[in-house]
């Protein structure tokens, strides 16, 4: 956040959505799959009777990482909201993160991102820190359209 020397931390190092996050042996995380865009089978035809499915969602993880700059030691408080296409937000989540006093001491927080039946379009992750806003990370959904594909039940030819 500004000071009167200018911008003092936390610094941006990076921000954005991956499908998993592995912790390596000391710690060291690997993200897995970067993504910004989601593509969601979407069955433009009634289905059949009998037949259920289930709305294929979003299941990632939203990574932030940051480092301290001149904040100094201590916990601060970092808030994710999600816009939606149609420019509402969902609840936000608290998150907090916690620097250990050195300038290029970072923190990384790592959110999980479950969304049962995304809207198609722009969906976009506000970030903000001790109540200003950080950082958006973008996330595309797009609706494929699907045609359901059903095994024939038995065949004209006998045997």
């Amino acid at each position: 956040m500004p000071n009167e020397r200018g911008f003092s931390g936390p610094y941006l190092i990076a921000a954005f959505v991956c499908e998993k996050v592995l912790l390596e042996p000391g710690n060291i995380p690997t993200f897995v799959r970067v993504v910004d865009r989601f593509t969601i089978p979407k069955f433009s035809e009634p289905l059949p009777p009998g037949v259920q499915l289930t709305q294929q969602g979003i299941n990632a993880t939203l990574v932030v990482m940051l480092k301290a700059g001149d904040l100094g030691a201590g916990r601060h408080n970092m808030i994710i909201r999600l816009q939606k296409p149609d420019l509402t937000y969902t609840p936000s989540i608290d998150h907090s993160v916690f620097f250990q006093g050195s300038d290029d001491n970072g923190a990384l927080a790592m959110m999980p991102v479950l969304i049962g039946a995304p809207e198609e379009g722009l969906h976009w992750f506000d970030v903000l820190f001790e109540g200003a806003l950080l950082t958006r990370i973008p996330m595309r959904v797009i609706h494929q359209p699907t045609i359901l594909q059903l095994p024939m039940q038995g065949s004209s030819e006998d045997h």
